[in-house]
């Protein structure tokens, strides 16, 4: 039989839907990609949303305001969409699985597409290899359009492994940048504190806490919980950084001494955890003047 037989019709089904599978897996990949981007940016804008400056503008300009507001929106949207994706994903999946039963076993994915009334086939030809009673009839080349559908099907299965590797590593990188965003993150919030402090100390000769700072008390992100009190800020990891462990903390301590003539000591402590202390090689310098960055004593502000 030269012709599409029920077998070769099968094969194609099922060479057609693993197409189908492979777009749904490319854009749950694509978009998984684009969403981590999203939910970056997101966590980036509320994080300056929430320190001094960001709180000044998004209470002195409109426009700081609508952003904000945006912000707050998209980010409340963020789990509703991963969920989305999880459900394009599976789906993906499960169409895939579907066609490979139909490629690898055709004969009697024919049966059962035929019992479902899904398939249907001219019966003046006998089904070959459907009919128990009909002899085997012997085997013949390959049509033309079979051997492109499995060809076809062949590349593109080769294709969705390439993309998936593909999107894997571009995760992993991304993975990797987050991390880098959130150290650097971190160490503008203890930049933010020393500002703050030593501008209060400059007109109050003293050292404030978080209300006269005008900072948050606590605040947290995805990978960073912070604390201010009257005289320390406090930068705890929540996961793991690498080989860093969660709950290492990053210190800086203030003080005051003297007597007549006060001066402001700022004390940063990087944690004990040397796989911890090696992610940040600058936080021991986080707000000194270029000239003083190569002594490594408490810094003291007049």
């Amino acid at each position: 039989m030269n012709g599409l037989t029920p077998i070769r019709t099968v094969r194609l089904i099922g060479a057609m839907i693993a197409v189908i599978g492979m777009i749904f897996v490319l854009v749950s990949r694509v978009l998984t990609a684009v969403l981590a981007i999203a939910t970056d940016a997101i966590h980036l804008a509320l994080a300056r949303y929430s320190n001094f400056t960001g709180r000044i503008a998004s209470r002195s300009f409109a426009e700081d305001k609508q952003l904000l507001a945006m912000v707050k929106d998209v980010n409340a949207l963020l789990p509703t969409a991963e969920t989305a994706l999880t459900v394009i994903l599976v789906i993906g999946i499960i169409v895939l699985l579907f066609a490979l039963v139909c490629l690898a076993f055709p004969m009697q994915s024919a049966h059962v597409l035929v019992a479902l009334h899904l398939l249907k086939w001219d019966m003046v030809e006998p089904m070959e290899g459907l009919l128990e009673d009909e002899k085997p009839a012997p085997s013949t080349p390959l049509s033309m359009r079979a051997k492109v559908a499995i060809a076809g099907s062949a590349g593109g299965v080769l294709l969705l492994v390439l993309l998936i590797a593909l999107f894997s590593g571009i995760s992993e990188g991304r993975i990797v940048a987050s991390v880098d965003s959130a150290l650097k993150d971190m160490q503008d919030w203890a930049a933010g504190y020393v500002d703050a402090q030593k501008t209060y100390f400059a007109r109050n000769n003293d050292i404030g806490g978080p209300k006269s700072l005008q900072l948050p008390d606590t605040a947290q992100t995805d990978y960073f919980k912070y604390k201010v009190t009257g005289s320390r800020f406090v930068a705890e990891n929540k996961v793991q950084l690498g080989d860093c462990a969660a709950g290492n903390k990053w210190i800086i301590s203030s003080s005051t001494k003297g007597f007549f003539t006060k001066e402001l000591v700022l004390y940063r402590s990087l944690p004990k955890d040397s796989a911890c202390a090696k992610l940040t090689p600058d936080f021991k310098n986080i707000g000194r003047h270029k000239k003083n960055t190569a002594n490594p004593a408490p810094e003291a502000a007049k």
